[in-house]
Formats: structure tokens, C-alpha cells, sequence
């Protein structure tokens, strides 16, 4: 029966065709959005695990380069039992590279960070673009009012920069006096310079304002963790301006809940295509069925049963199912593959999402193929025949 399945599908190649089609476009559309969405998750995700300590920012600011807190909070968060270093921070986007907007993507934006490098010899492993340097030096103290930065390795090779060079951000020129790479999407896409630098940059003439201050707390532990946030964010209640403390692990809970709505977003989109390959195969199944009439009640005439029939039909449409299940997930890998050199961050495709995309295909064929089933079954031997 199988054989016989294989050889009237391959009798209407056309048509076979169209609906096998129907269903990889569907399972090419799944393999290489939830691709994306991964490898967007895996990549912040490893951006945050580099950030050991925790981020203090203004109160329901969605981002520290919106916050705005007073340069005096650092003192009073260093008296905190538990706290090792509390070293600000400002961020701001630079709104030009070498004469070039950086503000045309999310993965394309280049931020300036503004740091005190004798607050960040007081962390116990550094900060993370200390660590994380290829050549040249960090900032120092001695680079106080001085135009200076320090570049990623991205940057470096996209405006063909190194250290000694001198790279135009905004409307000044900056010497470059190191490269770092983090290997982070996120991260390598700023600009570090001294904080008295980066206060001139942002045109702030008050010199006792900042975005963000980094806290690092003695111990490390989860426990120890929570209960530095709670006292940080209790230091500051009765303020005017008040403080989230946030850990890595709320930052990967925050940015969870921005992608669950993203990923809403991509069921959405393969729902429909799925249920546009679903009626592609019920629409090819009932036509084959309609063309066969005359075919059924020769075969139920010579001892066929109503499940024989229903078992071809299903196996026809399993077979188109399982065909454009695995043209859907090659062309979906090999799509991500290719997408992959053009994008900024990798995307991830696991096995397990192949092997689901699989089954989404031959459960397709098998969906699409029960209706035509049932009409074909029910056909009588001599109404089929004489419908010839």
C-alpha cells in the first residue's frame, strides 16, 4: 500500500509539488524564526553573565542611559554593610563615528561610557572592559579632561582604527589608547572614556550627575545578593529619587519578558503559515480524491475496506508532510546559515527544533489528509463507479 501511495503522488507531480512546497515554506519559516529569537536569547544572555555585580539606576528607567542620579549616592551606598565598590557610571549614545549615524539599529548604535578608573580599581576582578583588553591600556586617572578612549576590536576594524589613531565621535577627535573584546554583541558596541571626559562629551556642566553606578558587593552568593539590593533600594525610598538595584538575574528577567512578547509575536506568524500548509495539503488530498472516485470503487470491488482506503489516502498525505518536512528544516538551516553572515549576533538552531520542525511537517500531511480520508471511505463500490 505504501508503494502504491508513492506512485499516485507521483503521478500529479505538479500538484504534489505545490503542496509539498506549502508545507516547507511553513517549516523554513519556524526553523529560522525561532532560530533568531534564540540566538538573540543566548547572545544576551552572555552578555549579562559577564556583569558580575549589580546595576543601581533611576527608579522605572527601562535603561541606564535614561537614568539620571546624583554623583553623591556612590558615598552613601559604599556605607552599606556588604558593599565592596560602588563605581558610577554615565552612558550616553554617541550620535556620530567618523561622520557616520550610529543610530540606525539596535545592533548598530555605538555608546560612550564615562568611568572613574580609580573607583574601578577598587573592584575585586576589575570591570569588564578592563578585562577584556587586546592591546594598548585602559583610561587612568591621568586621562582626566583629556580626550582619550578605548575601543572594541568591532569598532577598531569598521572604522579602521588602532591605538595612537585618532577617531572623530560627534564633533571632536578622540586618540585611541586601547582595544578591548568582550565577544559580546551588546557590549563592544562602546566607546570608554574618562568620566570628566564623558561629562564634556554629554555637554553637562554639572560635574555631580550620573547615569548608573555599579555596585559589587562583598560576597557573591544569591543571598548575599538580594539582601545588598533590598538595603540599596531602602537607602533611597525616601528620596526624590529613587533607585532599582537589579541583578543579572533580573536583567535576564526583564529582557525574558521583552522577548516572550517577541516570541508571541513569531508563534503568530508560523501559526499561519502553518494552517496555510495544513489547507494546502487538505486541498491537493481532496482534489486527488475527487479525480479518483472511479479508482475507490474498483478498489472497494475488489476487497478494499473503508480503513484500506482512509490508510492510502493518509499515507499520500503523510508522505507530502514528511517530504516538506525535510525540505522545510534543510532550506531553514541552510538559511540561517547563510542569514548568519549577515548578521550582528549569531543565531542558534538545536537539534531539538529541527526534530520538532520534522514532526510539525508530518503531522501536517497527517492533518491534512484525515478529511479527504473520510470522504474517500465512504464512497459506496457502485456510486464510484458508475461516477466514472
Amino acid at each position: 500500500m505504501l508503494r502504491f501511495a508513492l506512485l499516485n503522488i507521483l503521478t500529479r507531480p505538479l500538484r504534489s509539488f505545490l503542496a509539498l512546497v506549502g508545507v516547507a515554506v511553513a517549516i523554513a519559516g519556524v526553523v529560522g524564526l525561532v532560530s533568531v529569537s534564540s540566538g538573540l536569547k543566548s547572545t544576551m544572555v552572555d552578555t549579562l553573565d559577564k556583569v558580575e555585580g549589580l546595576v543601581m539606576i533611576e527608579a522605572n528607567s527601562v535603561d541606564p542611559i535614561f537614568s539620571t542620579l546624583p554623583l553623591s549616592y556612590a558615598a552613601r551606598v559604599e556605607r552599606i554593610p556588604g558593599v565592596a565598590a560602588c563605581v558610577p557610571e554615565l552612558w550616553r549614545v554617541a550620535p556620530n563615528v567618523e561622520g557616520q549615524k550610529t543610530l540606525m539599529g539596535l545592533f548598530s548604535a555605538i555608546v560612550v561610557l564615562g568611568l572613574d578608573p580609580e573607583r574601578h580599581t577598587r573592584l575585586s576582578a576589575g570591570h569588564v572592559y578592563s578585562r577584556s583588553m587586546r592591546r594598548g591600556r585602559n583610561i587612568e586617572p591621568r586621562d582626566a579632561g583629556q580626550r582619550r578612549v578605548v575601543i572594541s576590536e568591532r569598532i577598531a576594524q569598521k572604522y579602521r582604527k588602532d591605538v595612537g589613531a585618532s577617531i572623530r565621535v560627534g564633533e571632536l577627535d578622540y586618540e585611541v589608547v586601547g582595544v578591548y573584546q568582550t565577544g559580546s554583541l551588546f557590549l563592544d558596541g562602546t566607546l570608554v572614556m574618562h568620566l570628566e571626559t564623558a561629562w564634556s562629551f554629554a555637554g553637562n556642566n554639572s560635574r555631580d550627575v550620573v547615569t548608573s553606578f555599579y555596585v559589587e558587593p562583598v560576597a557573591q552568593s544569591p543571598e548575599e545578593m538580594a539582601r545588598v539590593e533590598k538595603a540599596v533600594e531602602a537607602e533611597f525610598a525616601q528620596e526624590t529619587r529613587k533607585v532599582d538595584c537589579l541583578s543579572t538575574a533580573e536583567w535576564q528577567s526583564e529582557f525574558g519578558k521583552l522577548l516572550g512578547h517577541l516570541d508571541v509575536f513569531l508563534i503568530v506568524v508560523s501559526s499561519i503559515a502553518v494552517i496555510v500548509g495544513a489547507i494546502g495539503i487538505l486541498n491537493t488530498m481532496l482534489m486527488s480524491v475527487t479525480e479518483r472516485v472511479p479508482e475507490f470503487g474498483i478498489l472497494k470491488a475488489n476487497g478494499w475496506s473503508r480503513g484500506d482506503v482512509t490508510r492510502l489516502i493518509l499515507a499520500e498525505s503523510t508522505y507530502l508532510g514528511i517530504a516538506g518536512g525535510l525540505l522545510g528544516c534543510g532550506v531553514g538551516v541552510l538559511g540561517v546559515q547563510i542569514a548568519a553572515r549577515f548578521m550582528p549576533f549569531q543565531p542558534a538552531t538545536p537539534l531539538p527544533l529541527v526534530a520538532t520542525a520534522f514532526g510539525v511537517g508530518a503531522l501536517l500531511g497527517i492533518v491534512g489528509g484525515v478529511y479527504p480520508a473520510r470522504q474517500a471511505a465512504k464512497l459506496s463500490p457502485v456510486d464510484a463507479i458508475r461516477a466514472d
